[in-house]
């Protein structure tokens, strides 16, 4: 029996709302503090979720897994309501070349890989989608209305669950390390554990400086186009077209490594339009734009673990472009590997990989 907890978790992303649903799930008592910025990436996040990725069309690390993680928390009672905000439907990606073709074709030979995609050979609506060679349709994909998801969680965490939410940055200053007491604001009190969640926002934390975070700006375009394409799939070719019902679709991302800001930039957005120019033959309406800059590490994947000095402080950051497929899986290992229900964190997510070289 885990002794129950009081946790503060600054941060209301997707990492924050998943890291306080395990832990509600678990009896704890959980205080959640967000800035609210509304360029978070969590905030700007197109939704998408694929389980291959890359031009080799390469399985996500730990697809499985993932995925089992989702479905099981939508069936869940509790959160049966959120299942409005996850719309699963199938990514199309054409063949862009022989090259693709080959490696695709050789990809699906692999019952591990085949039970999620399947060859179309046949061109799809061609006065319309540009795929001459047909394509590979994966099957086990989506999109989430990753704003409204969250909006929904916190609400729902609070009414149902009774987490304390408050919208207003986190003061590093009012926080004992080592006790895990805050000492000023509607929050004050001494928590057993702080999971800074912050995304981004890790940069300006104290204690947490050696996580290497790589920023990447992402931007996406809103847009309307002339009606024809099917809407019950996601096309993805160089970029992503994510259907939203009467022809209006999600479209991007870009992935800039160097940036000065997390503004919208013409370059970007033109860049993003010259690939859905190359998709297909429909004229489209532009109606909006958003750019954010997400956590991301050099190994893509997640940051999980305890400060080596600290064991109060928690971190939980680092979903990148994955937040999605990643969230509820690394959230309930997290909590797992804090109650004791585990002994250690997979090597290749704990934050030891970063903070105890430099103990």
């Amino acid at each position: 029996m885990v002794a129950h907890k009081n946790i503060l978790i600054v941060g209301g992303g997707l990492a924050g709302c998943f890291a306080a649903a395990a832990a509600v799930d678990a009896g704890h008592a959980v205080t959640l503090c967000d800035a609210y910025r509304p360029q978070a990436a969590s905030r700007v996040a197109a939704g998408l979720f694929n389980v291959v990725t890359g031009r080799e069309a390469a399985k996500t690390w730990l697809a499985d897994e993932q995925l089992a993680a989702i479905h099981a928390f939508l069936a869940r009672p509790a959160y049966a309501e959120l299942r409005a905000y996850f719309h699963f439907m199938p990514i199309y990606r054409p063949f862009q070349d022989g090259y693709t073709y080959n490696e695709w074709m050789v990809r699906l030979e692999d019952p591990g890989f085949a039970e999620f995609a399947q060859h179309q050979g046949i061109p799809e609506q061609e006065d319309i989608l540009t795929n001459p060679m047909g394509g590979l349709r994966i099957l086990t994909c989506g999109w989430v209305n990753v704003p409204a998801l969250c909006n929904a969680m916190l609400a729902l965490l609070q009414q149902d669950f009774g987490m304390r939410y408050y919208v207003c940055e986190f003061d590093y200053a009012q926080l004992d390390p080592g006790s895990g007491t805050v000492a000023a604001g509607e929050w004050a009190g001494t928590y057993d554990e702080v999971i800074f969640a912050e995304g981004m926002g890790i940069r300006a934390n104290p204690w947490f400086q050696d996580i290497e975070i790589r920023p990447l700006k992402g931007q996406i375009a809103d847009l309307k186009l002339a009606p024809g394409l099917q809407g019950d799939q996601i096309y993805l070719r160089k970029s992503f077209l994510i259907p939203k019902g009467n022809d209006f679709y999600t479209v991007g991302s870009t992935y800039e490594l160097h940036f000065q800001d997390d503004e919208v930039t013409p370059e970007g957005i033109e860049n993003i339009l010259d690939s859905v120019r190359q998709q297909v033959t429909l004229p489209f309406d532009l109606s909006g734009t958003r750019a954010a800059i997400r956590p991301t590490t050099p190994n893509r994947r997640p940051i999980l673990g305890r400060h080596p000095q600290h064991d109060r402080l928690v971190v939980f950051n680092g979903l990148g472009t994955k937040g999605v497929l990643q969230a509820p899986l690394m959230a309930q290992a997290l909590r797992d590997w804090l109650d004791g229900h585990v002994a250690t964190l997979p090597k290749d997510v704990s934050a030891d990989r970063f903070l105890k070289k430099n103990v």
